[in-house]
């Protein structure tokens, strides 16, 4: 791809064809860094929504045993507090 660019800039003269060739090395480091960045971004994202969801199933499933293990009186004790407030 480089030497494309070389090729098409040869006629402008050596100095504009390296000068563009710099340019075009820069344009093509800069397009890696910002894609790489970005999918780095969204793999960290995803893991932060992975490692959510399993605290909301772990929450969920420590709340569903606490219920299901308490007695009548609890629960009701716990309802009214949590109509109150």
């Amino acid at each position: 791809m480089s030497a494309l660019v070389t090729a098409l800039l040869a006629g402008l003269g050596r100095r504009a064809a390296f000068y563009g060739a710099i340019a075009f090395a820069l344009f093509a480091a800069l397009w890696v860094a910002f894609r790489q960045g970005r999918h780095a971004a969204e793999a960290d994202l995803a893991i932060r929504r992975a490692d959510a969801r399993i605290r909301a199933l772990q929450t969920s499933k420590e709340i569903r045993h606490e219920v299901q293990n308490a007695d009548r009186t609890d629960l009701e004790r716990r309802s009214h507090r949590w109509m109150r407030d």
